[in-house]
């Protein structure tokens, strides 16, 4: 089965993409250098924190990957500036995927899901049915749901994390999480379900159904920085009572 990865050049999605590939044939990789931008500030929000304690995606003494792509995934890789722009859907027609998986992109466009002919399957650090779009596990703390952190794996559809759901799973919160901690953890977790997810529609050498989502959480925009300092003290106020980590 052949797979073509939609996503970005950071560490998670190298971690990511790493271990999907001890697993399957990526034929193509393609990284998207659009970026987010608000009519406010959103960040940046613990980004030293957060970029250090990620170091744990390349610490093998922890089932860590290398911190780059190997060279054989590195020569499939093409920057774009979107991946709906001119061309992409041609040179992804031309890999002939089976499937396309899509972490960190932005929506795609109709000539783009039309190419792989198992679907598109999407991976979203959020639980669908309460959260929707951007920022999903800081929108859950900031309503004081530290039970809605998770992931869900879904099927790409036309609208914004509304296909079916293929698996899902919640992210435990312990008296030593930091905030800064989640995107590892729902990293994590998301490259555990994403491989089974793979291999099932491997096995079955078509598509597999999914959950239809029935319960369709509200779409979340990005977080404004002034929020995610709120979100914060509702996470250090909600978490687990325990010794913290040095």
């Amino acid at each position: 089965m052949k797979i073509a990865v939609l996503s970005t050049p950071t560490k998670h999605h190298t971690y990511f993409i790493n271990c999907l590939a001890e697993h399957a044939d990526i034929v193509g990789i393609f990284y998207e250098r659009r970026r987010i931008t608000k009519p406010f500030p959103i960040g940046p929000f613990f980004a030293a924190e957060e970029d250090a304690f990620e170091n744990r995606f390349f610490d093998s003494a922890h089932g860590g990957t290398a911190p780059t792509l190997p060279e054989t995934l590195s020569r499939r890789v093409v920057e774009v500036d979107d991946v709906n722009q001119p061309g992409v859907a041609e040179h992804l027609a031309a890999l002939a995927p089976d499937l396309v998986v899509v972490f960190g992109t932005g929506r795609l466009g109709q000539r783009v899901l039309a190419v792989p002919r198992w679907g598109c399957i999407n991976v979203h650090r959020g639980l669908t049915q309460y959260h929707r779009g951007l920022d999903s596990d800081l929108w859950a703390i900031h309503q004081g749901r530290l039970d809605q952190i998770g992931v869900t794996i879904h099927y790409v559809d036309a609208d914004l994390d509304t296909g079916d759901i293929l698996a899902q799973e919640t992210v435990a919160i312990g008296p030593s999480t930091e905030i800064f901690h989640l995107r590892f953890l729902t990293s994590v977790v998301a490259t555990r379900l994403v491989i089974d997810v793979v291999g099932r529609i491997r096995a079955a050498r078509t598509r597999i159904p999914g959950r239809p989502q029935n319960e369709r959480g509200r779409y979340f925009s990005a977080m404004p920085l002034a929020t995610k300092h709120e979100a914060l003290q509702r996470f250090l106020a909600l978490r687990p009572s325990g010794e913290r980590a040095a």
